[in-house]
């Protein structure tokens, strides 16, 4: 994978609303390449996501339930049948994709509030995009990260003789 190909991946990853990570995601699930999602292409990538929920003892919620819902989401023009028309219309095409890529954002959005969706379509200000939030914290990370190492490379974390628990073989390190 170039260095130009990863970029459009973590894009399309961290921001699956625009138009162009839409359609990115519509070409990795359109297996068959006939421009349609099949209810037998959703499956295939439940499937995938149902092993690693019970690797994490998570019972999955069966396919024909998640399907409704999926449905009910996109509400495609033509029943049993998705199309990027369908989710280029729809605004939680974000939602849908992370149901079958991203298990993580997947479960996030299900102990998500219901009245915060709401309060998302609600808010008439610029909302900044999901890769502007992303950069935001990645940014926020590095400054944090940054400030730790220049606080360790200028001594200004002093370290307390060290400790062992008289129970244990662990190693306790007091900060002054």
């Amino acid at each position: 994978m170039s260095y130009a190909d990863f970029v459009w991946l973590l894009i399309s990853e961290e921001d699956k609303r625009n138009a162009t990570s839409i359609e990115y995601w519509f070409r990795c699930m359109d297996l068959d390449g006939d421009g349609v999602l099949s209810m037998y292409e959703l499956e295939y990538f439940y499937e995938e996501q149902c092993e690693r929920m019970e690797v994490m003892g998570i019972e999955p919620l069966p396919f024909q339930d998640l399907l409704c819902q999926m449905l009910d989401l996109v509400k495609p023009e033509r029943e049993g049948r998705v199309t990027l028309r369908d989710l280029k219309r729809c605004r939680m095409a974000h939602v849908f994709y992370n149901t079958f890529f991203n298990l993580e954002k997947y479960l996030d959005n299900e102990q998500r509030d219901p009245f915060a969706v709401q309060k998302d379509f609600e808010n008439d200000g610029p909302e900044p995009s999901d890769w502007d939030r992303y950069a935001a914290e990645e940014y926020e990370i590095l400054v944090a990260e940054e400030s730790g190492n220049e606080q360790l490379q200028e001594g200004c974390i002093s370290l307390s003789p060290c400790d062992v628990h008289p129970n244990s073989n662990k190693l306790f390190i007091h900060l002054l």
